[in-house]
């Protein structure tokens, strides 16, 4: 190997990548250490929350087809001085405690030091696509794969996303989505409510509707769905209304949060939601709403059908399986038109905690999945 894999992911966790931090000081790192190993490198830059971003990509093997796309996002969740998991990396026998250890720094270290070990032997090239600002939307893949040409001619290719699934391949998952309902009504002295427009009577008829929606969803899950929860899930995650206590109150809010299941028709329910705002507006006198969709992510699902899973079912001895958490996959398969299946070391349970980590052999194991899927569809 040619780097200690626990030392080099502890010099990526030292690079604090958390929200409000640019990802432009490890790439920075990471642009000399891959240029070194004969890769030809590409810096996108980006931006999100008024912090500039940036997105690598390095391709290693010429311009031919690609064999092999090996992505993952460069940024971590919060972490503050108090939690184990920090960017001073700490080892306690042969584990790794810092942010993003598992996810997903200690994963990425492995795609890297794979490629390194493999890289005089390929026939076809290899690429490596990191990206910004994954915790919070995504936003980083959805920037690169706007500009598919970066990553050079990937026909054939297939793609690995190095997420932490204790090394099972990931075939589907939901989707992710955010609306926010914004209710308005007229204010009034609250000794004589009748006087105004009461907007939080609206916003309460509305949350017990999307309460029966959610209870509708998951009756409707199909039997055969392997999710847990089976169906498509929905949630009333903020809520707030009026200005003041004596005031009757003039406005209300709630951010819908909802995960669908891959082929839900988004149409059908984004209109089933309209209707039950209708309903709630239409039974308080005086109010009205808007509902405004965004970080609508889609579901994803790759078909398992392909020989690429099949190569990756034996490889692990692990069946295909589904998780309950988003991942950049389906931006991926969409945006890229390859094959895409998310698999890597570490599991999705020590992540975002305040001891995330990952253990050495879950590492160095994660050198070699990676090195034979080099092998494999490069080489």
């Amino acid at each position: 190997m040619r780097n200690d894999i626990v030392a080099f992911t502890e010099r990526l966790v030292a690079v604090d990548t958390s929200p409000g931090r640019s990802t432009a000081p490890v790439v920075a790192a990471l642009v000399e250490e891959l240029g070194e190993l004969g890769a030809h490198v590409t810096v996108q830059d980006g931006e999100h929350a008024g912090v500039a971003q940036r997105n690598l990509v390095a391709r290693f093997g010429g311009d031919a087809a690609a064999g092999l796309v090996l992505a993952g996002h460069l940024d971590t969740v919060p972490w503050d001085a108090s939690m184990r998991a920090t960017t001073s990396a700490e080892r306690d026998g042969r584990r790794l405690f810092g942010r993003g250890a598992v996810d997903m720094k200690g994963p990425i270290a492995t795609q890297i030091e794979a490629v390194a070990a493999t890289r005089e032997a390929l026939r076809r090239p290899v690429v490596l696509a990191l990206t910004y600002a994954e915790e919070v939307g995504c936003h980083g893949a959805l920037h690169l794969v706007q500009r598919p040409d970066l990553a050079g001619d990937l026909t054939g290719a297939v793609c690995l996303v190095g997420e932490p699934t204790g090394m099972r391949p990931i075939v589907e998952h939901k989707g992710y989505g955010v609306a926010r309902v914004t209710f308005r009504g007229v204010p009034a002295h609250s000794s004589n409510p009748w006087k105004g427009a009461d907007a939080s009577a609206a916003l309460g008829a509305f949350l017990v509707a999307m309460h029966r929606l959610r209870e509708e969803l998951a009756a409707e899950a199909p039997a055969d769905s392997r999710h847990d929860p089976r169906g498509t899930v929905l949630n009333t995650g903020l809520v707030s209304a009026g200005t003041a206590r004596n005031v009757v109150p003039d406005r209300g809010e709630v951010m819908l949060e909802f995960r669908p299941l891959p082929g839900i028709d988004l149409t059908a329910f984004r209109a089933r939601v309209q209707r039950e705002l209708d309903v709630a507006v239409a039974a308080a006198s005086g109010t009205e709403a808007t509902i405004d969709w965004f970080e609508d992510r889609p579901a994803f699902a790759q078909d398992a059908g392909v020989p690429f899973v099949a190569w990756l079912t034996e490889r692990t001895a692990l069946e295909p399986g589904v998780v309950p958490f988003y991942t950049e996959a389906e931006i991926f398969r969409g945006g890229l038109g390859i094959p895409t299946v998310v698999c890597g070391p570490g599991s999705i349970d020590q992540a975002h905690r305040v001891d995330e980590s990952i253990t050495f052999d879950e590492l160095e194991a994660g050198v070699e999945f990676y090195a034979d899927a080099v092998r494999s569809f490069c080489c």
